[in-house]
């Protein structure tokens, strides 16, 4: 089970539009939550040529990465003057996802917020590939965010639960973060034509949230609801209740393996107008896939 960790929250920054909305998220919630704010940059110097080019000409790797620290440090400081938060920056070079999945764990992160369509997307239909890249391959929460939210925090987080193997295992970790920002919990109970006998295991996995939100008196409503469009239900319910956050599970283990996101939850992460946290399930944890809940 995931917990909620908020110490140290990190940001791809690519110096793209969504980059900037998601550093301005994740610096609201590091001083909501007395947490640290990394930026990272990782270098690939056909970007870097795009967007310095017409500055100067350079003739290393080392001074593209001089300019963009510098570019970096003068951002961080920006934020840091705005929401009083701690900004440190990085930047390297090499494999995106890689170099920034080795700077969360030596940083101890416990979130990273990004864009979902950076300088690496060139189309508005499909999530950018670097977007996708770090939600299948991270162990650690990921929230994308694609438009400036209306309202600092999220007074109303929505939890979609069905009976994929490891669905609860997000459900402390909502619960938690509806601890840290008093928010209330809608849970929306999902199935289709084909789970109508198994209708009963839904309503009892509601139930069995609910009776935890009210043990940590978190603020709750529940639904059940037929659907064979996950996504667009999932979405209307979010509308409807005014939801500012949803939280789901990257719960697909044998595509996992191949870095392929199902596609409940591409299709879910690349249209929503609201920011969604991807939690990957913890695989030995067997309890997740039983009727009772991993508590």
């Amino acid at each position: 089970m995931k917990k909620l960790k908020l110490n140290s929250i990190l940001v791809p920054y690519d110096f793209s539009k969504t980059a900037q909305i998601a550093v301005k998220q994740a610096a609201f919630i590091a001083a909501y939550s007395k947490s640290d704010l990394i930026l990272v940059h990782i270098l690939k110097k056909a970007d870097m040529l795009d967007i310095f080019l017409p500055m100067l000409k350079m003739k290393s790797d080392k001074q593209f990465l001089e300019k963009i620290k510098e570019n970096l440090d003068a951002y961080a400081k920006t934020v840091q003057s705005e929401f009083g938060v701690n900004v440190s920056c990085f930047a390297s070079t090499g494999n995106i996802t890689s170099e920034i999945l080795v700077l969360a764990e030596q940083n101890d992160v416990g979130l990273i917020i990004m864009g979902t369509k950076g300088k690496d997307s060139n189309s508005d239909l499909f999530l950018g590939s670097n977007a996708y890249r770090l939600i299948t391959k991270s162990e650690i929460p990921v929230m994308t965010c694609s438009v400036a939210p209306s309202a600092k925090g999220f007074s109303n987080i929505l939890l979609p639960i069905d009976l994929s193997e490891h669905t609860r295992q997000k459900v402390n970790y909502a619960i938690e973060l509806a601890m840290l920002f008093k928010s209330k919990i809608t849970i929306l109970g999902l199935y289709d034509d084909s789970e109508k006998e198994e209708l009963f295991k839904v309503k009892t996995i509601v139930g069995q949230i609910e009776k935890i939100c009210a043990k940590h008196k978190v603020l709750f409503e529940s639904l059940v609801e037929k659907t064979n469009h996950r996504v667009s239900k999932t979405l209307n319910v979010a509308k409807r209740k005014k939801s500012d956050l949803i939280v789901t599970m990257t719960d697909q283990t044998i595509e996992r393996k191949k870095g392929i996101l199902s596609t409940y939850d591409h299709e879910l992460i690349n249209t929503s107008k609201i920011p969604v946290i991807s939690i990957s399930p913890e695989i030995g944890d067997v309890s997740g896939g039983t009727v009772g809940l991993p508590f």
